[in-house]
Formats: C-alpha cells, sequence, structure tokens
C-alpha cells in the first residue's frame, strides 16, 4: 500500500512517500500553509497514487495534545472531506527538532520531519500485519490446517550467471557509524572502498549492535553498483551483505589481509 505522510505546521506542511510496498518513506515536498493547500495535497495523492494518508498527531513529553493539536484534527476533518482515503493519526513528539538536530537547518526539513512520522506508522504497521499471520498460522495449526507456507506452491527461482554476473560485491571497511534520529533500526555507515572519498550506507543493523563502537574497522562485504537509494531523508550508496537467524545476525567479515576495494569473484 502507498501513503502519503504529512507533518502539520501553521505555516509550513512536510509531505513524505512512501514506496509502492508501503516499506519506506521518503521526504517529498514542503508546502506552504495557505488557502492552495488541501488542492495541492489532494492533487500529490493523485499523482503518486496514494492509497491512505499519515498525519502526526502532535503530543508533548507526557503523552499528552499540544496547542496545535485542535487544528491538526480540524485540518484530519477538512481533507477527509476532500480525499476520500483511509486518514490515519500517528503519535509523535519534536520531530521536525530532532531532524534538526541531526541535518541542521534545510528546506527540506518539514518533509524529512513526515517521513520519520511515516516509517514510524508503517514499521507499526507491517509489525502488526506479521502478528496477524503468525496468530493465523498458529490457529491454523491448533485446527489441524495447512499453513500459508505449505498452501502457497513452489517458485523457481534460479538465475542465469548473466544475472549473477551484473552484481559487483566489494570489501569494505567501516570507518564511522552513527545512530539515525527517529529509527531504531537504522545506521549511517560511512565505508572505505579506496575510492575517492567514502560511502555513506544506511543499514538496518542497528538493533543487532546496539554497541555501534564494535562496528568500526570491521572488513565486510557490500553489494556496491546498487542504485542510490533514499533511507529517512539520507542516500544510502550501497548495501551490507549478512546472514540472519532467529533473533541474531552476523555480517559478512573477511580476514584482514584482503584489502579495502576487493572485488569477489
Amino acid at each position: 500500500m502507498k501513503y502519503l505522510g504529512i507533518d502539520y505546521g501553521e505555516k509550513r506542511v512536510g509531505i513524505a512517500i512512501s514506496d509502492v510496498e508501503g516499506k519506506v518513506a521518503f521526504p517529498k515536498i514542503v508546502l506552504e500553509n495557505n488557502t492552495d493547500l488541501m488542492q495541492k495535497i489532494s492533487d500529490l495523492i493523485n499523482e503518486s497514487k496514494v492509497e491512505a494518508v499519515v498525519i502526526g498527531e502532535s503530543k508533548d513529553y507526557k503523552g499528552g495534545d499540544n496547542k496545535i493539536s485542535p487544528k491538526i484534527i480540524s485540518f484530519k476533518r477538512e481533507l477527509s472531506s476532500i480525499v476520500k482515503l483511509p486518514i490515519f493519526l500517528e503519535p509523535e513528539f519534536m520531530t521536525s527538532m530532532q531532524v534538526e538536530k541531526t541535518f541542521g537547518k534545510t528546506d527540506m526539513l518539514d518533509a524529512s520531519a513526515a517521513s520519520i512520522i511515516l516509517q514510524t506508522f508503517m514499521d507499526k504497521e507491517i509489525s502488526r500485519q506479521a502478528r496477524d499471520r503468525e496468530s493465523k498460522e498458529q490457529r491454523a495449526a491448533k485446527n489441524g490446517l495447512p499453513s500459508r507456507g505449505e498452501i502457497l506452491p513452489k517458485v523457481n527461482l534460479k538465475i542465469t550467471y548473466d544475472d549473477f554476473s551484473k552484481v559487483e560485491m566489494k570489501v569494505g571497511k567501516i570507518l564511522s557509524v552513527e545512530a539515525i534520529a527517529g529509527s531504531d533500526k537504522l545506521y549511517k555507515l560511512s565505508v572505505d572502498f579506496l575510492e575517492t572519498e567514502p560511502r555513506q550506507i544506511i543499514s538496518g543493523i542497528a538493533k543487532y549492535f546496539t554497541d555501534s563502537k564494535i562496528l568500526i574497522g570491521k572488513k565486510v562485504v557490500f553489494v556496491t553498483n546498487l542504485e542510490p537509494r533514499p533511507l529517512m531523508g539520507l542516500l544510502s550508496n550501497g548495501m551490507i551483505l549478512a546472514a540472519h537467524t532467529d533473533d541474531k545476525l552476523a555480517l559478512m567479515e573477511v580476514p584482514e589481509f584482503i584489502k579495502e576495494g576487493t572485488k569477489l569473484n
């Protein structure tokens, strides 16, 4: 499902858009809060084929409503009369300040805040759907019914050697690791491949390495010829390789004598 996220402000309104699967949020645009606002949002929804809307519900540090809360409710009511889509509220606290603290003041600050709000909502929704599937499978198993995995036909996922040869994998040395405001899953890595400058790679490994310092200096295998992808307002230029089982994750490390930038054959 494709979502549109909104960080409502009395002067500016940040807009974010998700991918078609509803997994990753991207900052889109910042709109002035004027008489044209509703029409511009409606046009964006139609152009981007959005299926649902998520609005940040501003809360104070105790979880109560802020002064702007009544205006957000009024905004949601007006939008729902124009846009016939599901509209959800996602509680948020000082999201714009989190973005400003991390990236400084930028023209896209409010859009980045909207992407954090939207990403938080989608992460919760993905977790909820996973719990629902698990619950259904448990009920099916209890009643002696086949699980979803047993019902689905086997799919042949073989690829050709030509397909595999298109994937470029290199050894990179992790130089630095930073947490990303608004996400408990992502780290911002600076990785040396012996190129003109280190690459920025955003990786969802934070919950497996709560002490980020242990990652610094590791030589790990990365896919390096993927199209750069924005995540939480940051551009990721590669993908780390890892193996995952249950609640543990292992990176594809190489010995120290393997130099940074080495290609895997």
